[in-house]
């Protein structure tokens, strides 16, 4: 009925739709960056490295490990 490569191409379009679309949804928090962006949001951490103009990066939960 429907062939490999059909189902094949099916499957690499939805999946480049989904990253594509995630990414661009997906809002990013930085902290430790001085009177810009001094704290995270409520509900988030600061984790590093502090980067130079960008600061660290806001991850999800008050506690827990910093992913590296």
């Amino acid at each position: 009925m429907y062939g490999l490569k059909n189902i094949l191409a099916a499957a690499l379009v939805t999946s480049l739709g989904v990253f594509v679309s995630a990414s661009l949804t997906t809002k990013v928090y930085h902290c430790g960056e001085g009177a810009k962006h001094p704290l995270c949001p409520y509900g988030y951490r600061c984790c590093g490295p502090l980067v130079v103009g960008v600061g660290g990066t806001c991850y999800l939960g008050e506690t827990g490990i910093c992913p590296l």
